[in-house]
């Protein structure tokens, strides 16, 4: 692709998952492949034999299945959500991936959105939760469960369908055999009128049933509405939100237990384990998260933060380098990754790292923030002075809030950082309303 075609398909993504933050939902469905995704959840063949009825419900559960994901929760919205930064590379002749971080409020969720470029434009294929590497197309097709579309024996079901409407008339037939010669023969037109309303209704129901049998190869039962072990999950995760570790890890257990997809679930109770404080259990479940056939890549991220508390530069460099590979780029990943690269002295390396992460952050203010956190964290008091210094310029700089802010903790006593907060604003500072 060339660089004007990749920018194409990076601002229709950005485009169509706006829509879906914003609770545009019918914005979002049209750019979906709805029906590729589908077709592949029930298999080429399978899907060309299944009647337009058929489709469609297994069309529902994929809108169903990413509106759950990327729709708000709130309604209406809130404004603030928004995507905070993006990055797109090829992934194929006609296949962009583009890594989006939507933000909710102080969250930010890391997606990764694989777009085709098609006759009639971009499609969007599927969308991936980076950080536990959950795919949406692929946890639509787990919800078929063991139900799958299977070709049937037509003519086998249609006797199915037919057996218990037979036995239905027969037993009205009963009915009116043993009852009819005790009846008065003047009363009887009354019985054999009132006998065949649900005589033709059993046969008509009968006929529509072998109709529909026949003209449906496949059988396709109906997913659950809802896997059995996502219950468990939400009150995990809410337990976790709450700080009740231990409630939140038994529930992951047990959510894994009810068949939910066990690289997320490792994750998530490495998470929950480290903020307790076990150390040694979160190393244990993010390395087994990372050991799945279909990984959860997050735990390499966390896998590095510990090992960078432990002062193991050249590990935590490998594991975002994984990491990186693996969900892709974003701004505080690459912040991260400066920090190791400056710490093991490859200047030059962490100046490049730096200006990536910079390009990825929407607007020129965030990206000065972004670099004079990221050398401040690396101890470098003269970069981080010089990146803010454009900011002090226009009066965008806060000298209260850059004192609070942990982020410069590294520098706090630092002879240059210390000067520069002892100064004169060279404007005075604009506060964020007044900006708005």
């Amino acid at each position: 692709m060339t660089p004007l075609e990749i920018e194409e398909g990076a601002e229709f993504a950005r485009r169509v998952a706006g829509a879906a933050i914003a609770g545009r939902e019918r914005v979002f469905f049209e750019a979906l492949d709805v029906d590729g995704i589908a077709e592949r959840m029930a298999g080429a063949e399978a899907w060309r034999g299944l009647t337009e009825r058929q489709k469609e419900r297994l069309r529902s559960l994929v809108r169903e299945r990413f509106a759950a994901t990327l729709s708000p929760a709130e309604t209406p919205p809130p404004a603030q959500a928004r995507i905070a930064w993006s990055s797109a590379r090829p992934a194929g002749e006609d296949t962009l991936l583009v890594d989006l971080g939507l933000r909710f409020g102080n969250k930010t969720l890391k997606t990764r959105w694989r777009v085709n470029r098609t006759r009639g434009g971009w499609r969007v294929v599927d969308v991936t939760l980076s950080d536990p590497g959950i795919s949406l197309a692929r946890a639509a097709a787990r919800a078929l469960g063991d139900s799958p579309p299977r070709r049937r024996d037509r003519g086998e079901r249609a006797g199915a369908e037919v057996l218990p409407r037979l036995l239905g008339l027969a037993g009205i037939a009963a009915v009116v055999i043993f009852a009819s010669p005790r009846l008065p023969r003047s009363r009887r037109p009354l019985l054999y009128l009132t006998a065949s309303a649900p005589a033709l209704l059993f046969a008509m129901d009968g006929a529509l049933a072998v109709r529909r049998t026949l003209s449906e190869p496949y059988l396709l039962t109906d997913p659950p509405s809802r896997e059995p072990w996502r219950h468990e999950q939400d009150l995990a995760l809410a337990a976790q939100s709450a700080g009740r570790f231990e409630e939140a890890e038994r529930r992951f257990r047990q959510a894994a237990a009810r068949g939910a997809p066990p690289a997320p679930i490792a994750y998530q109770i490495g998470q929950t384990a480290r903020q307790r404080g076990d150390l040694a259990a979160a190393r244990s479940a993010f390395e087994r998260a990372l050991a799945d056939p279909e990984p959860a890549p997050g735990a390499a991220r966390d896998l590095a933060l510990m090992a960078l508390e432990k002062g193991e530069s050249a590990q935590a460099r490998g594991l975002l380098d994984q990491y990186l590979s693996e969900s892709g780029p974003d701004p505080e990943t690459l912040s991260l990754l400066a920090v190791v690269e400056a710490k093991l002295g490859h200047r030059e390396a962490s100046i490049e790292t730096i200006e990536a992460a910079r390009r990825m952050v929407e607007d020129a203010g965030g990206g000065a923030r972004l670099e004079a956190q990221i050398r401040a964290r690396a101890g470098d008091a003269e970069g981080t002075v010089a990146a803010l210094r454009s900011l002090d310029a226009e009066g965008l700089i806060d000298r209260s809030e850059l004192r609070a802010d942990p982020a410069y903790l590294p520098i706090a006593t630092d002879t240059a950082w210390v000067a520069f907060l002892a100064e004169t604003p060279a404007r005075p500072s604009v506060t964020p309303t007044a900006r708005k």
